[in-house]
């Protein structure tokens, strides 16, 4: 069972009020009043114990119609370097531009859910950063929550689901998707979903991270957070200084924020016993970076995958090796929207905005 509390409530003048925070984003609140609810439910780890987790719905009304019916949109958030970062955390009594807000002012019931490790998951365990069971169990969760909230109150939908997120995000909504076609496709409609730069070729991503020169700075912390994830959730339990050599060992020790300053490519800080280990398949580690890959499936889903090729963070190769495997194994209604320029971020607005454009055309 899960538990829904009214955490605001939007006008339509107050959304009017409010900015797009880029200029490629068309916001147009029209007629639009939007009520936000956090909704608490369960999900299950990886091992089968339940947690506590939670997220956020906006729930879109147009004042000049009566009882419409919107599809219901399930948005993935991206990665989120503190617990202040999540939509769990932002002031939601008071109208903010968002990219949840977004959607729902263009007709969708909008779930978004926090993960592990954020909202009343923070409590008890870290986030499992760019883990496929927990994100797409937390994202599915989220939705069937939903589902039941939107039953209870009363609150129409059409039979449409869509999925959508980018970067972190974009790695659980296509873990999700999968998850769904697998086990939930009697529960779950999906008409739609729009991946953008997501790690999805697991293996592949960190052979090249470990192997070739990355930008440092700020794709340090995520490629280190990542690492030491998977060394807990999968009982590794080597030290730090297994991973990384001195004096970055010690720097990471204390703090994962100072991964940030540090401003050499990440294969220089990586020992060789690690790198060895990414590329040995009977590793532990390696068979870790396997149970995360997205590549052994097929989809009859609508799917974009959106990627630029000079992305900085996450190399445009996961985005091509998921794409050809997947029309490789019998995907049908799958493609590719390439960038041959632009980096990481700003991407993840036109991405965001291309996605929508799209979804707008399928619903029914």
């Amino acid at each position: 069972m899960s538990s829904a509390t009214k955490v605001g409530f939007y006008t339509n003048a107050a959304l009017k009020s409010l900015k797009s925070s880029n200029d490629s984003l068309i916001y147009r609140p029209g007629d639009y009043e939007i009520t936000v609810y956090r909704l608490v439910y369960k999900t299950t780890l990886e091992d089968g114990i339940q947690v506590t987790a939670s997220g956020i719905v906006c729930v879109p009304k147009q004042l000049s119609v009566t009882a419409k019916a919107y599809p219901l949109l399930s948005f993935q958030h991206g990665t989120a370097f503190t617990s202040g970062d999540a939509l769990a955390n932002s002031n939601l009594a008071v109208a903010a531009f968002s990219y949840p807000l977004l959607y729902a002012t263009y007709g969708y019931i909008v779930a978004c859910p926090d993960y592990i490790g954020y909202g009343e998951a923070r409590r008890q365990l870290p986030h499992r950063y760019e883990h496929r069971q927990t994100l797409a169990q937390a994202t599915v969760d989220m939705l069937l929550a939903t589902q039941e909230f939107m039953a209870n109150e009363g609150i129409k939908s059409t039979p449409q689901t869509f999925l959508t997120g980018y970067s972190e995000g974009g790695y659980a909504s296509l873990a999700a998707q999968k998850l769904i076609e697998e086990k939930y496709a009697d529960k779950i409609n999906l008409a739609g979903s729009s991946c953008g730069a997501g790690p999805y070729a697991m293996s592949a991503f960190f052979d090249y991270v470990t192997h070739k020169p990355t930008v440092g700075g700020v794709a340090n912390q995520i490629y280190a957070w990542q690492t030491l994830s998977y060394n807990s959730i999968y009982n590794v339990n080597k030290p730090i200084s297994y991973y990384f050599k001195s004096p970055y060992a010690e720097q990471i020790g204390v703090s994962l924020d100072n991964a940030r300053r540090i401003t050499v490519s990440f294969d220089k800080i990586c020992t060789d016993e690690f790198r060895a280990d990414v590329q040995n398949n009977s590793s532990v580690f390696g068979k870790a970076l396997a149970d995360n890959d997205l590549l052994s499936w097929s989809t009859q889903t609508p799917t974009r995958l959106i990627h630029s090729q000079q992305d900085e963070i996450i190399p445009y190769l996961t985005t091509q090796q998921v794409y050809n495997a997947l029309t490789k194994n019998g995907s049908k209604k799958l493609n590719l929207v390439s960038f041959k320029t632009g980096y990481h971020i700003p991407i993840d607005v036109i991405a965001l905005r291309r996605s929508l454009e799209w979804f707008q055309s399928l619903r029914e």
